[in-house]
């Protein structure tokens, strides 16, 4: 079978290698939909480190099952579509891939391994069977919306409560929607340094929006405004940033990052949400965490503390969000592309974060046409392509043809980034 192999950072080919057997503990995919995670950019850009080189990488995954395991026949069969959650897993970026699914509700035995990264990881994966009104390329963001409810399920604001979120990527967007559509926050304050990513949080239940490089003396203004309790809880989105720069005339202090400058805004005994990973140090502000007495707080990776049984619960919950509406998984699909395509795929890893773009959905060919298909359809629903109420089609995105092997792939649009989201640790 064919698969993507990074064999380190910035390194990423198409490339042959045997096919997966399907033990009786297992399930075989065939590959529908594998959407691009900041996780795997972290690994193309040298902020997580591979144990081992090469990896095969995503994991934003929905596949078709191809073969099941004997232990499994009660739980899935030929034909259905899975997609699942896991935490150290890779291999989506492949024509096939094997699974162990652990699917809720479902009696089956967890084992774990240690990973040499500081936690205990299942050999299984959170799993759920897909209906089939959800498309694959939209059901691949199930996976970031697990990784996002499992923080804030352990860790949630209380209704009505002021919040702050840091960043606009994906898993923020996913975040403001969680947040106000579904645990009852109060107003969402986002801030982030891409003021189009910014415009589809304001655009999903954020209240107020603050650019720090663009904005930094009117957030700052902002924060002595409100006597540092403005806020009641932030959620920290972003893994890696970079040190900021020391402001004019002040060459012996540094810079205010954005980290500080949220916990600026809360107010003393309010929540700090860690949610971003990076294997990077970043900078915690200590004075402001002590004089505060804010609390830190995180979702264990550590199977052993949060076993994977229970995360298949809140990947069911993920997949009722998105089939009742309360959460929209089409504003994060900004840019499909053909899993055929390399040339596609390679840009999709090096274009990363651009402008509005959030994820690009890899797609096998003929699920890339069913999509073509289904937008076609949509704009058929009002005048120049809109439905009704004026907003896009789900699912639209812009397509060209590439001229490598003439496969429609996605254009992202261009533009600065911010910094990439992630919320597991890849």
């Amino acid at each position: 079978m064919y698969a993507y192999l990074m064999t380190s950072p910035g390194e990423i080919t198409r490339t042959l290698v045997p096919d997966p057997e399907c033990h009786e503990d297992e399930i075989l995919l065939q590959t529908e939909a594998v959407s691009i995670c900041s996780t795997d950019v972290s690994y193309f850009r040298g902020h997580l480190f591979a144990e081992d080189w090469p990896i095969i990488p995503g994991h934003e995954y929905v596949g078709r099952v191809v073969e099941v395991g004997k232990r499994l026949r009660d739980d899935v069969r030929p034909g259905d579509r899975v997609t699942y959650w896991g935490q150290t897993d890779f291999g989506g970026m492949a024509e096939y891939r094997a699974l162990r699914p652990l699917f809720p509700g479902r009696l089956g035995v967890e084992t774990a391994w240690y990973t040499g990264r500081n936690f205990y990881d299942a050999d299984q994966a959170a799993a759920v069977v897909l209906p089939p009104h959800v498309p694959s390329d939209l059901a691949s963001v199930i996976e970031p919306l697990t990784s996002v409810l499992r923080s804030l399920l352990l860790n949630p604001p209380k209704p009505g409560d002021t919040c702050v979120v840091l960043g606009c990527g994906p898993s923020a967007q996913l975040a403001v929607q969680v947040l106000h559509r579904h645990l009852g926050a109060g107003p969402i304050t986002v801030l982030d340094r891409n003021g189009e990513r910014m415009d589809v949080a304001l655009r999903h239940g954020a209240s107020h929006a603050f650019n720090p490089d663009t904005q930094a003396a009117e957030l700052e203004a902002f924060v002595r405004d409100h006597h540092d309790q403005y806020a009641d809880y932030v959620f920290d989105a972003l893994p890696h940033i970079s040190a900021p720069g020391r402001p004019a005339g002040r060459e012996d202090a540094p810079g205010k990052d954005i980290r500080e400058l949220a916990m600026g805004l809360l107010r003393p005994g309010g929540s700090y949400v860690i949610y971003g990973a990076t294997a990077v140090p970043q900078r915690l502000n200590t004075w402001m965490i002590l004089a505060k007495g804010l609390r830190l707080l995180s979702t264990p990776f550590d199977v052993r503390s949060f076993p994977m049984a229970r995360s298949a619960h809140v990947t069911a919950v993920a997949l009722r969000l998105v089939e009742s509406g309360l959460v929209d998984p089409a504003p994060l699909i900004t840019t499909r592309a053909c899993l055929d395509d390399e040339e596609a795929v390679r840009e999709a890893f090096t274009g990363y974060g651009r402008g509005a773009s959030m994820k690009t959905s890899l797609l096998a060919p003929s699920v890339l046409l069913d999509h073509v298909r289904r937008t076609a359809a949509a704009a058929t629903t009002a005048p120049g392509g809109t439905t009704p109420n004026g907003t896009a089609p789900i699912g639209v995105s812009p397509l060209r043809t590439s001229p490598a092997n003439a496969s429609p792939v996605g254009i992202a649009p261009a533009g600065g980034a911010f910094v990439e989201q992630a919320g597991i640790p890849g």
